[in-house]
């Protein structure tokens, strides 16, 4: 398998299914649940971007702060797919290129949300309580 390019992932993370999984439940507790181990595993392929995957994590899960929908439904749908034992390519099976595709899919979710990250930044230099509602995970 291929890793995916940055359309498929456009796609992927712009779907009505993801979309729906953005909103539920069971998706957010996953990635609460999974996100710090996770983090963990790619931390070293994402150099110096992996303070930026903490800060979208950060920013879907503060409830001070008003993302866009589209952004949320990305970053969503990317912290998702970094925490879910179903991939492209798996780790279990290819080791650390299995992480290729996880660091991919982040990646084009962290340059899609930028505008939203430096908004999300000047939200929480100028709110002291701003995420404190993200419930941990990392």
């Amino acid at each position: 398998m291929a890793i995916p390019s940055m359309d498929q992932i456009k796609e992927m993370l712009g779907s009505a299914e993801m979309k729906a999984r953005a909103e539920s439940a069971d998706t957010l507790a996953a990635i609460r649940s999974g996100f710090g181990p996770a983090l963990e595993r790619v931390k070293a392929q994402l150099g110096e971007s992996w303070g930026d995957v903490r800060t979208i994590y950060d920013m879907a899960f503060d409830d001070t702060f008003e993302m866009k929908k589209e952004v949320k439904y990305a970053v969503v749908g990317a912290l998702a797919y970094l925490v879910s034992p179903v991939d492209l390519l798996p780790e279990r099976f290819l080791g650390a290129l299995g992480l290729a595709d996880d660091v991919a899919v982040l990646l084009w979710a962290l340059k899609y949300a930028q505008p939203e990250i430096e908004r999300y930044r000047a939200h929480r230099a100028a709110s002291p309580a701003a995420g404190t509602g993200g419930g941990g995970g990392a």
